[in-house]
């Protein structure tokens, strides 16, 4: 009797076991832990035309009408608006916007409220935002001046010197958000040379670094390495300036259109130049991530491509394609009804919740991703 006792309570246990484990499992794919999705493709389509700076911003959409600033959800319900004037333009986070016009300059917060407003004395050439601080750059086009600014407006940081008789192209920050690095060309030098500068903000200048005449259009920071990519090659360089002798990969006849950072690890996504440049017409996609190196044939032409949640994203004209990262061939899923006969001509950013924003000439399609 003992025995026959002991036994159900054992099976018992087995049961119970068996089920919290399907439980635990059960929980781990709705969070998407190993990749996959229950979710159903939808589709809205926006208020706001193509030609309106649309822009992703968190889980939310901006657009620009000329005069206000607008911010959506993403099923195409305003959230709110700001009046920056006239011919202003704009740079996010996924928290904060940098929005100029002139000289006016404004800080705009997640909620529609501003943190900092003010006309400061120079033209702002243009804005990059960051965790902790935001990066101005004003004056003329030579030999501008850097601004760092905290979230609510106060300067912090001033340099000058570094960009005598050069231009800015762009800025960015990085690690914690205390550092940033800064990407120039010297006008009057004898062949164009592109100078990265790399600041530890309100401190000192960490390292300068000549990147050569290929023109650097891409920075991504991952893993305690800055991935400088021009239209000739990837080379990874630390926070002083230091090249990895081992980072540098050859990517001439692509251009990056897609990054995501895991675990420390980029996911750079390429498609080549040369069908970006013709007719925005994609067939082939290419994947580096750490020591991976693949190359992608896509079923039928795209206008677009992304990764969301370690997964491939193209977009055609009526279709779109997935494909997980080790996949040998994309699964494809039908727009949804609700795009009705339009037919998708552009990509325009991803949402943070995996909500593609697709165009079809002037219109826009807020499309959620399976």
């Amino acid at each position: 009797m003992q025995i026959s006792q002991s036994m159900d309570q054992k099976k018992r246990l087995m049961i119970a076991g068996a089920v919290l484990a399907l439980l635990v499992l059960l929980v781990l794919a709705l969070l998407g832990v190993f990749g996959g999705s229950n979710r159903q493709m939808s589709a809205v389509k926006l208020r706001c035309t193509a030609t309106q700076d649309v822009t992703p911003f968190g889980d939310s959409i901006l657009y620009y009408d000329g005069m206000t600033l607008f911010c959506l959800d993403a099923r195409g319900n305003e959230k709110w608006s700001y009046a920056v004037g006239n011919s202003a333009s704009f740079s996010c986070s996924d928290t904060l916007i940098a929005a100029w016009s002139g000289s006016q300059l404004h800080f705009i917060d997640r909620n529609g409220h501003s943190t900092y407003h003010d006309i400061l004395t120079d033209t702002v050439q243009f804005a990059r935002v960051g965790s902790k601080y935001v990066a101005v750059v004003v004056g003329n086009d030579v030999s501008p001046s850097l601004q760092i600014k905290d979230l609510q407006g106060t300067s912090v940081d001033n340099e000058t010197s570094k960009f005598e008789d050069m231009i800015m192209l762009d800025v960015g920050f990085f690690g914690d958000g205390e550092y940033l690095w800064t990407t120039s060309v010297d006008i009057y030098g004898t062949a164009p040379d592109v100078t990265m500068n790399t600041f530890l903000v309100n401190m000192r200048n960490t390292g300068t670094v000549s990147l050569g005449e290929n023109l650097t259009y891409g920075i991504v920071y991952a893993g305690n390495k800055l991935n400088v990519i021009s239209t000739r090659q990837l080379r990874q360089y630390d926070y002083r300036g230091t090249i990895d002798p081992n980072g540098t990969v050859l990517v001439y006849g692509w251009q990056l259109t897609d990054h995501q950072v895991n675990g420390g690890t980029p996911m750079l996504l390429f498609a080549p130049t040369k069908q970006l440049d013709e007719n925005g017409s994609i067939n082939e996609l290419r994947l580096l991530s750490g020591k991976t190196d693949r190359r992608f044939t896509l079923p039928n032409s795209c206008v677009g491509a992304a990764l969301y949640n370690r997964r491939i994203y193209a977009f055609a004209h009526d279709m779109v394609y997935r494909a997980d990262m080790n996949a040998q061939r994309f699964t494809a899923v039908a727009l949804p009804a609700s795009v009705g006969n339009a037919m998708i001509t552009g990509y325009l950013g991803m949402l943070k919740n995996g909500v593609a924003l697709l165009s079809s000439d002037y219109e826009v399609f807020a499309v959620a991703l399976p």
